[in-house]
């Protein structure tokens, strides 16, 4: 199943982003496209509410928007989730088994994996990742702070393509 999702070169996907925050009762409700390439990393394309690309490759982080390209501060465990996102959604489990405890489930297509940080003060900030697919398709993903703070991501049925084409690639990496 790992395999199948790793031999994709490119992956794109609509998704829902749904943010609790122990504040407020309703989530924050954020949606856009993502894509995955496995040379160039992840790339979360925001539409709304505001429109910005998030991408997470070996380099780090980059948000871009219209007035530019800007790296956020260096942040331990906002680096340590942002890669384990990127390793997520390729179902790399070779250095996310270094950095988290596994535990899956499959049941026919489906499965479930979590993630449980072994690092405590990771484990404090970050919390426990769950991840739900079928087949090769990862379909949501969890990162519980708290019962109170959380976020979810819901992800649309994939699009697979051999590769981007080269405007996408500029558009949405680095």
């Amino acid at each position: 199943l790992a395999a199948g999702l790793r031999t994709q070169p490119a992956v794109t996907a609509i998704f829902t982003e749904n943010r609790w925050f122990p504040f407020r009762k309703v989530p924050t409700v954020l949606k856009g496209e993502a894509r995955v390439s496995a040379s160039h990393g992840l790339s979360l394309h925001y539409i709304n509410p505001q429109e910005q690309t998030v991408i997470i490759d070996e380099r780090g982080m980059l948000v871009r928007t219209a007035t530019g390209d800007t790296t956020p501060p260096a942040d331990p465990r906002a680096a340590a989730a942002n890669s384990a996102l990127l390793h997520v959604l390729r179902l790399d489990l070779r250095p996310l088994e270094e950095a988290f405890s596994l535990y899956g489930r499959r049941t026919g297509a489906a499965w479930q994996l979590a993630l449980v940080p072994k690092d405590e003060a990771l484990r404090r900030t970050l919390g426990q990742i769950s991840i739900e697919g079928e087949g090769a398709a990862v379909r949501r993903i969890e990162m519980r702070r708290s019962a109170v703070q959380r976020v979810e991501i819901l992800i649309d049925p994939p699009q697979t393509a051999a590769a981007f084409p080269a405007e996408v690639l500029r558009r949405f990496f680095r």
